[in-house]
């Protein structure tokens, strides 16, 4: 019996599929992204961003349903100009989860491209208070915090998502009051996910821009109370919003060194959930060589560039214009240099560490910040929150991938940065995309961790152990055998 050319190089495609959009875990310190076999052991992935709200505050309309992941033309232009940036995650700050995203999330997916998810809005009741927590905190809330999990937890390009936002920072009384209701939402949302979800979904905080707050932040969210393992009220990743590098600045004047300092001891995945600072412009973006993908690499695994359309704050890399064409600013262009000729080491799963317990000591936060409130008994589960997550949420919107959906030049034009039409801005889906299941047995070896921790050692697996991704793809020899033997046989066959 033969098999087709075509059956042969879709069969080859499947076995060599380490590109596979497989859904990100998490281990120790690290971000894995499976191998599509596994059999085989996965690689830590580098987040290589931008935040994405197009039209910001007033690209999301609750009455509508509009928001940025609700217009396909506007995801295939995008998408498009995210392949050139060689991006490969998006921040959302606001979407509904009433609005139906799957052409634009199948988009995304297909075009190589995870995303990470602010489960709240800026509308009443959407999010926690941070003048008023407690108040805050309850069912109405918490139902719509629901209600969007259920609208993504299909889709196995989200990365994660965000419980909050800045809840936490300096200004009144906030860093005193907030922090446990931080821990009860995330608390929530993991119990959520765990009995209504195919898998688990990482949930994390994004930090305020605070040098004097941001490591009791930190260490107040990566701890365990009561040194309990399967504490779900930590922190699966921490976000922070960072600005500390303005160009031409470097690592010593940046601050970029004592923040790789004082965060070395992540037992978390770190990233900057938002970073890019505008003093001057147009930004050349070289903390991503010189910092983030440099010194920081053994400590951080990526980031979000702030953001992709020029708004009022002037941090755009394009400009949104009136007729939804785009147009690219300098900005773009040296960004999309910085992440294509960055170094970015490849290590593989079994090099990662699982992280060691952190009894939470409210001790140590308050001798970082004294106004902190390091307050470990949480918020009580309210009964009505209790039975929504036993019982789930009335959610008449629960998104998947579609199948049919082609690579093509989206309607709206897009312009390069001396304001040229960019003719053959077609967006490119790669077969491996759209492989978002493992398949194979699943060796002792390579069982993909249910717990991210262990009861002693640290997360490890720096770049000094690892293998250059500018030298080739990694196979061990398993992997190599499967690939040959198959190989073999499949040749033998078609000829």
């Amino acid at each position: 019996m033969k098999i087709t050319t075509t059956t042969f190089i879709q069969l080859l495609l499947f076995i060599c599929s380490a590109d596979a959009l497989i859904p990100i875990t998490v281990k120790g310190k690290r971000f894995i992204k499976p191998n599509s076999d596994a059999s085989t052991q996965g690689e830590v992935f580098f987040i290589k961003g931008i935040d994405y709200q197009p039209g910001g505050s007033s690209g999301y309309d609750s009455a509508t349903g509009v928001d940025a992941l609700s217009n396909p033309d506007a995801c295939y232009r995008d998408a498009y100009a995210f392949q050139q940036m060689n991006i490969n995650t998006l921040r959302i700050y606001s979407l509904n989860p009433d609005t139906n995203h799957d052409e634009c999330m199948t988009i995304f997916n297909n075009a190589g491209i995870y995303l990470i998810l602010d489960v709240n809005s800026g509308e009443y009741g959407g999010s926690l208070n941070r003048a008023d927590p407690s108040g805050s905190y309850n069912a109405n809330y918490l139902n719509r915090v629901f209600k969007f999990i259920e609208a993504f937890k299909n889709y196995p390009n989200v990365l994660g998502f965000f419980s909050g936002n800045e809840v936490i920072n300096d200004q009144s009384n906030y860093a005193e009051i907030t922090p446990n209701y931080i821990r009860a939402v995330q608390r929530d949302m993991k119990q959520y996910i765990a009995k209504h979800a195919n898998r688990t979904i990482p949930v994390g905080y994004s930090a305020a821009d605070s040098v004097t707050l941001r490591r009791a932040t930190f260490e107040y969210l990566q701890c365990f109370i009561d040194g309990e393992e399967n504490d779900v009220s930590r922190s699966d990743f921490f976000g922070l919003n960072s600005y500390e590098w303005c160009s031409p600045s470097t690592w010593e004047s940046s601050g970029y060194g004592e923040l790789n300092s004082t965060m070395s001891n992540t037992t978390l995945p770190l990233l900057f959930s938002e970073f890019g600072c505008n003093k001057n412009s147009p930004r050349t973006f070289n903390e991503i060589s010189d910092g983030l993908f440099g010194g920081l690499v053994n400590t951080f695994s990526g980031g979000l560039v702030y953001e992709y359309t020029e708004e009022a704050s002037h941090y755009g890399v394009v400009e949104l214009n009136s007729d939804d064409s785009i147009t690219y600013r300098e900005d773009f262009e040296n960004l999309k240099n910085e992440y294509a000729n960055s170094s970015i080491p490849t290590i593989l799963e079994d090099d990662v560490e699982k992280a060691h317990i952190v009894t939470c000591d409210a001790d140590i936060v308050t001798n970082i910040y004294s106004e902190f409130g390091a307050n470990f008994t949480l918020p009580a589960q309210p009964k009505d929150i209790a039975d929504l997550i036993e019982h789930g949420v009335n959610a008449t919107n629960v998104g998947k991938l579609l199948d049919g959906i082609e690579a093509k030049k989206s309607n709206h034009t897009i312009y390069d940065d001396s304001n040229n039409e960019v003719k053959d801005a077609t967006v490119v889906f790669e077969a491996s995309n759209e492989i978002n299941t493992q398949s194979g047995i699943t060796a002792s070896s390579r069982v993909a961790p249910v717990s991210t921790v262990a009861s002693s050692g640290s997360s490890s697996a720096t770049a000094s152990s690892s293998h250059s991704s500018k030298g080739g793809a990694h196979m061990n020899s398993a992997a190599g055998f499967s690939f040959w033997s198959v190989f073999v046989v499949a040749v033998s066959y078609l000829i």
